[in-house]
């Protein structure tokens, strides 16, 4: 199974320049097997450019997975939609259009809420699937839905709410569990042991994605780093919002399982 890395806040490899890739705030990942796109990143112009570059054609993708209803995440989706020629099935969790707040400079709060509406959606042929419950797209691959807090803490940051509708993607190979998560707001705990309650895995071979380290004390980074050293994944990749100390600490902690991320990545698994 092939997995690119289309959007992420670092540039990391140096054919990023040869292909010209361009790097934001944000993530997307391109999932080649199943042609889904997880997430948009913030504008859509690394996304086009980064999937132009990676020879992926716009109306390759037939799922449009949509991990939480961040800007970061879905601010994309207008461009990527806009550039296809055909329909497609976007699968989002119940609270996508619910507003979303972040607290900025000073405290004073940001919208960071999709910059869509349902009608918009509807005018490009969307087939919009709103869930909470998993929801599986094969038989190898599942969104989780809502992820229940029960194994350890959030991974919130500097959001106002608890972003219930943080979505992973589970994928059941033959090596164990991959996990894609967008910011992995839900906890690296939970998104892990509720990948195995749904799938009946009991054994991690990939991580792949926004952990949110950024912004947690030294000691939650070294209790999730912990966790994964029991779990002994195959493949680490923390991007955007595991921040540059975070990818650091994974590193540190699974030397060997670690990978780089940044846009243009490629995972083989």
């Amino acid at each position: 199974m092939k997995v690119s890395i289309l959007v992420d806040n670092y540039a990391t490899q140096l054919s990023s320049l040869s292909r010209r890739l361009l790097s934001e705030w944000g993530f997307a990942a391109y999932i080649h097997d199943y042609r889904i796109l997880y997430d948009t990143g913030l504008t859509g112009t690394a996304l086009l450019n980064n999937m132009k570059a990676l020879g992926i054609d716009p109306n390759e993708p037939e799922y449009l997975v949509i991990s939480h209803r961040h800007i970061d995440h879905t601010g994309g989706v207008k461009a990527f939609l806009n550039a296809r020629s055909r329909p497609i099935k976007m699968i989002a969790h119940m609270n996508l259009f619910t507003k979303a707040y972040a607290t900025g400079e000073g405290g004073k709060l940001e919208d960071i809420s999709v910059d869509f509406t349902r009608e918009y959606l509807e005018s490009k042929g969307v087939d919009l699937v709103m869930i909470k419950e998993p929801y599986r797209i094969t038989n190898e691959v599942m969104v989780s839905g809502e992820i229940p807090r029960k194994w350890g803490p959030s991974h919130t940051g500097a959001v106002t709410d608890e972003v219930l509708d943080d979505m992973a993607l589970y994928m059941n190979l033959q090596n164990g569990l991959v996990t894609i998560t967008g910011c992995g707001h839900s906890g690296v705990e939970n998104i892990v042991e509720y990948g195995f309650q749904v799938t009946g895995l009991n054994k991690l071979y990939a991580i792949i994605g926004g952990l949110h380290f950024m912004g947690l004390p030294d000691e939650r980074i070294k209790q999730v780093t912990n966790y994964l050293v029991g779990k002994s994944p195959s493949v680490v990749m923390g991007t955007h919002c595991t921040g540059i100390l975070g990818i650091a600490a994974l590193y540190n902690a699974l030397p060997k399982a670690t990978r780089l991320g940044g846009v243009g990545s490629i995972i083989e698994l």
